[in-house]
């Protein structure tokens, strides 16, 4: 009973055990990139008229290439297919932000929250919007691409006159928007949603400085139920396996000595046998009863012990013969004879007559 109870104990404490834990994975992921290219529209003592300046540099200047063309291309990547339409809409967002004078108000009072002190409000905001060199604000598929031309120098203007007539500072911030809005199917669910892709525009009195980021991805996520295979550890299966062990030890030495108990007593009669007959080896040869033996004398020994005697006594050698299990010697034309079986004698008596 207790080598069942501890074999189970041991398969339970070393049988893997699966859980349930939420894992976070991604369905789809937008990405989106940007490529430009700064044309000198204007003479100057720097670059050629028509030529094409390089991307990365620190500042381009208004008297040489007030106008950037770009690219935008959106990609949508998930794993399994998908049928997506949407809208693609460019613009470009200045924006003036700060504190009002009630935040600034408490912040000096100390009554503020720590939150709040660092919150900034929009005060005002202007959204140019953008038109397409070819194609439209529509599309379907998983990607798009449109072209459009900036003109820097002409936003950097109507900025400057919006702060000049609300008579406010010039520190507003001026970015270019990409926004995506899409809806229908993914990996066979319908989704529905919109994505901004920004990147910031600089613009000094006499140059802008175009960003080195231009390529963004954003995920969408999900929770979902995931089973985790949990292998037990080696010290939580020690003990119970060290149990089991001892207990199919205990039960092998308990079967021999069931079993050493119940050996024949005719196995321990002739090991008995064997045991006693040892002292008389160097005595005994093997041998066979001749075929003569009816003619002989008969006389029967009662012991080995009594038959080993007569031959020292007779300066003869008792022989065994295996096959008749008979004990015997030959004197003066006399048979000297010992039965190894008992229960044999009679017959092998009357055999020998």
């Amino acid at each position: 009973m207790m080598l069942i109870l501890c074999g189970f104990w041991t398969y339970e404490t070393s049988r893997a055990v699966y859980e349930d834990k939420d894992e976070v994975v991604t369905l789809y992921t937008h990405h989106g990139s940007y490529t430009y290219t700064v044309p000198v529209t204007k003479e100057n003592p720097l670059y050629g008229k028509g030529t094409t300046l390089k991307l990365g540099m620190p500042a381009y200047y208004f008297a040489v290439s007030p106008t950037v063309d770009m690219s935008f291309t959106y990609n949508l990547e998930a794993n399994d297919s998908s049928d997506i339409r949407g809208k693609l809409q460019t613009i470009v967002v200045a924006t003036d932000k700060g504190k009002s004078e009630t935040d600034e108000c408490y912040e000096n009072n100390g009554s503020e929250t720590e939150e709040s002190g660092k919150e900034e409000k929009i005060f005002w905001q202007k959204v140019f919007p953008l038109k397409y060199k070819e194609g439209t604000e529509t599309w379907t598929g998983t990607s798009v691409t449109r072209n459009f031309s900036l003109n820097v120098s002409e936003i950097h203007s109507i900025v400057k006159d919006v702060q000049e007539q609300l008579e406010c500072s010039d520190d507003a911030t001026i970015e270019i928007v990409n926004r995506v809005s899409y809806t229908g199917k993914i990996n066979g669910e319908n989704v529905q949603g919109t994505k901004d892709f920004v990147i910031p525009l600089v613009i000094s009195s006499s140059y802008y400085q175009m960003p080195e980021e231009l390529e963004f991805s954003q995920d969408t996520n999900a929770t979902k139920k995931i089973s985790v295979k949990n292998s037990p550890s080696l010290s939580t299966v020690k003990i119970p396996f060290f149990l089991f062990l001892l207990n199919l030890v205990l039960v092998g030495v308990t079967l021999l000595c069931v079993k050493t108990d119940k050996i024949e007593p005719n196995y321990i009669e002739k090991l008995e046998k064997e045991r006693s007959r040892e002292p008389f080896k160097e005595f005994v040869s093997k041998g066979k009863l001749p075929e003569n033996v009816s003619s002989l004398i008969k006389v029967e020994i009662g012991s080995l012990q009594g038959l080993v005697d007569a031959a020292v006594d007779m300066n003869s050698r008792v022989i065994y013969d295996s096959e008749s299990r008979i004990y015997f010697m030959i004197h003066s034309s006399v048979l000297y004879i010992f039965f190894d079986t008992p229960e044999r004698e009679n017959k092998n008596l009357s055999n020998l007559d």
